[in-house]
């Protein structure tokens, strides 16, 4: 009922209206008068009343309808004290006193109006103080900078955070002009901004997200965001920024731009590795593109080779005489190349002091005034080495740069395993053509024998060139022979396993017609190889010696430094001669097939070996396998 109080009063204010005007026994003119106010005003709290209920909050009717009834009492009170203390004398004795209604309606109505405004402005007051508590609130939990200036430009407010972030006592700027927290070349334009703004309502900058440069009370410039709105207060227009420091986001857009330029410099490098034509130029071409893609002073590529990474290539193009070495599981190099892992060491002084120790792998930069290194960057290349990059300032890569090192190291193996793939098919084509050629030629020959011996039996029906047709035949064979062994097995080599030499040796010359000849064998060591491979090379080096060391040569079997060898009693070879003898189809002896030597080399180079040819001991040739 409370929020109908106000219309309750009007009612009640019209019904005692009413019965005074049928209670009165003067003239209706004269009860119309006496009546008329409160009468209007009973039906204006009716309908005000009504609208109030539908309007206003329950609380603020209840207040008005306290001012309603105040004035009503306050009303009726003037109209007993004029009654009864000004106009008591001249009412005649025994007369009926009328109490007039008009000071109660009169007042009810003043005290209606009096309150509405009174409690609005209350409410505005109440508004006010929430949206200022609200403000306050928001603001001193803000994490960002809120100032508010005047006209003037001179700071009316500032947050707590204000001071975390400029280094003020907010105290202190309150009533200090906004331009103290810029630097000095933005104070003018701000100021003018502006007045201008002020002036004609134009905008010269946006004001939602505008970045600047602010000044901390150290001297230290730092850049913001802000962003403005403005309102006014009475008599005063003021602006409100709120301020956040943007250094964390300006350096992540720096880092950014960073890492788009170095992707974009290391496709300028990846284009020119791929286009190498050999590995040489690909560790060449790294190396220089590191340089390029990283903040390094100098890059250098170290190519696996046994256990050790051998320096291949160096972006200072200076001899890499002076970088020895360095073992493939120690140091930084041969870490990053076992875990296969991008390795990056900010600070290499660090890790020198610990271990007391000069590092292993890197060395002096290439300068007038050499220093040591110390920054470094070691970036796996598979199978194949690592390629180092090395400055001399400490933290001079980021954790972008391992993501750009793994890129450039995919494109490298890439251009490496293309090259040993055209290597490959070039090898593959060489060996056609090898086989085309003796397809074409050296089969060609005996063929043509035994067929010509053959038209002579027709002929003559004479059966003494059947030996000459049976050894056509025999060459044929072995030429087929040692082509499969080259076709089918190539530079393969399978399992490897210690085998004994002597044995190997003695198996082999089981397996080989042998004539006159002798084998002689003076070692007893063991060697890691593929132990049918190994005998396929003594058998051919066998055949060799027997088919050009004549009757009774004797072939001796021993180890030297590194290897073994085998040689024998004939003849020897030519020191002009000994670069051809490997040759595919390359041979002396008419009966020959010139492929028992190049299925030698084949095997040795399967098995990462080396072989030469020399003089022996008593003149005849001597093959060296080293390596082993």
């Amino acid at each position: 009922m409370s929020q109908w109080s106000v219309t309750i009063l009007g009612v009640v204010l019209l019904l005692l209206t009413l019965a005074r005007a049928a209670t009165d026994t003067d003239d209706p003119i004269i009860d119309f008068i006496e009546v008329a106010a409160p009468f209007v005003v009973g039906i204006g709290l009716i309908v005000g009343g009504i609208w109030l209920a539908r309007t206003s909050p329950v609380a603020r009717v209840r207040q008005l309808s306290m001012w309603t009834l105040g004035g009503a009492i306050v009303g009726v009170a003037v109209n007993l004290w004029f009654v009864f203390i000004i106009s008591l004398e001249q009412v005649p004795s025994g007369e009926p006193v009328v109490l007039n209604l008009n000071g109660a309606g009169i007042f009810m109505a003043a005290g209606v109006l009096l309150g509405y405004y009174a409690t609005g402005l209350q409410a505005r007051e109440h508004q006010l103080e929430l949206s200022e508590n609200r403000f306050r609130a928001l603001t001193e939990n803000s994490s960002f900078a809120v100032i508010s200036i005047d006209e003037t430009s001179t700071i009316r407010y500032a947050n707590d955070a204000t001071e975390d972030l400029f280094g003020y006592p907010t105290t202190e700027l309150v009533g200090e002009p906004l331009t103290t927290l810029m630097p000095a070349r933005f104070r003018e334009a701000h100021l003018e901004g502006l007045s201008q703004y002020l002036s004609d309502g134009r905008r010269t900058v946006n004001w939602d997200g505008l970045e600047l440069a602010g000044l901390r009370a150290d001297g230290e410039e730092f850049p913001v965001e802000v962003s403005f709105g403005e309102y006014v207060v009475g008599d005063d227009h003021l602006f409100t920024g709120v301020i956040q420091d943007i250094s964390d986001r300006k350096a992540a857009e720096e880092q950014l731009r960073d890492h788009t330029s170095k992707v974009t410099q290391l496709h300028e490098v990846a284009t020119e590795i791929t286009r190498a034509a050999s590995k040489e130029q690909v560790y060449q071409r790294t190396a220089d593109g590191a340089v390029n893609v990283f903040p390094a002073a100098v890059a250098r590529v170290a190519i696996a080779d046994g256990d050790q990474l051998v320096p291949a290539a160096s972006s200072d193009h200076e001899s890499l005489e002076e970088c020895e070495p360095v073992s493939a599981t120690l140091g930084y190099a041969g870490q990053s190349y076992q875990s296969g892992e991008v390795l990056r060491l900010d600070d290499l002084t660090d890790t020198r002091s610990a271990a007391q120790s000069s590092l292993q792998d890197g060395g002096s930069l290439p300068d007038a005034d050499p220093v040591e290194p110390r920054s470094l960057l070691s970036i796996p290349l598979e199978e194949y080495g690592v390629v180092q990059a090395f400055a001399p300032e400490p933290a001079a890569f980021s954790a972008r740069d391992e993501e750009v090192a793994e890129m450039l190291a995919t494109h490298v193996t890439t251009a490496l395993q293309r090259i040993e793939a055209e290597s490959t098919i070039r090898r593959e084509r060489d060996r056609l053509e090898e086989f085309a050629s003796i397809l074409s030629h050296d089969l060609r020959n005996p063929l043509n024998v035994a067929q010509g011996r053959l038209e002579l039996i027709q002929m003559t029906g004479e059966i003494d060139h059947v030996e000459a047709i049976d050894r056509a035949l025999d060459r044929m064979e072995r030429l087929i022979k040692d082509m499969l062994t080259l076709a089918r097995e190539g530079d393969a080599v399978g399992e490897t396993q210690p085998v004994a030499l002597r044995a190997v040796a003695n198996q082999a010359w089981n397996n080989v017609a042998t004539e006159s000849a002798s084998l002689e064998i003076e070692s007893s060591v063991q060697i890691d190889a593929d132990h049918s491979r190994l005998i396929q090379l003594f058998e051919n080096l066998y055949r060799n010696a027997i088919e050009h060391g004549g009757d009774g040569v004797t072939i001796r079997v021993g180890t030297s430094n590194g290897g073994f060898f085998v040689e024998d009693t004939g003849p020897g070879i030519p020191a002009n001669e000994r670069d051809d003898v490997f040759e595919s189809g390359y041979t002396t002896n008419q009966d020959g097939t010139g492929f028992g030597l190049a299925i030698v080399k084949r095997v040795v180079e399967a098995h990462g070996w080396e072989i030469t040819v020399t003089e022996g001991t008593d003149g005849g040739a001597r093959f060296e396998v080293s390596g082993t």
